[in-house]
């Protein structure tokens, strides 16, 4: 299985979340892929330029992205992410825009997204898992 991590999953994994890194090692032993897309890059470089310590973040995201798929955020993507918020839109339930991004690159490539946000079970063709969630 393929596996998108939205923001909240990739922070983790920088901040050294134990229990995630495990499951995911364990899951990249036996062949599935883990990546993000352009957009979920862009929200942890913010963090970086955000944080006290920039240098020391930047080297573990510059690590982080040597272990990862990037998913650009093309024109395919930009298409299917104008079906999610026309579909969000008719159901009354809209999503924020780069979680609408993140929702289209995981469509279009059939990820399975790992997040903590509510949100993205909202949307229809879209596998989501919180592993961070507590049993």
């Amino acid at each position: 299985m393929d596996y998108l991590f939205d923001t909240n999953h990739a922070s983790k994994i920088l901040e050294g979340n134990e229990s995630l890194s495990l499951r995911v090692d364990a899951l990249k032993n036996s062949g599935s892929r883990f990546s993000i897309s352009v957009s979920v890059l862009g929200e942890l470089f913010f963090a970086v330029y955000a944080s006290k310590r920039k240098e020391k973040n930047l080297l573990q995201l510059k690590g982080f992205l040597e272990d990862v798929i990037l998913w650009e955020y093309d024109v395919i993507a930009a298409e299917e992410f104008g079906k999610i918020q026309a579909e969000q839109k008719a159901k009354g339930k809209p999503i924020p825009s780069i979680d609408a991004q993140i929702a289209a690159v995981a469509r279009i490539h059939n990820l399975t997204v790992l997040s903590t946000d509510q949100h993205f079970r909202l949307l229809d063709g879209l596998n989501v898992e919180d592993w961070l969630q507590i049993p």
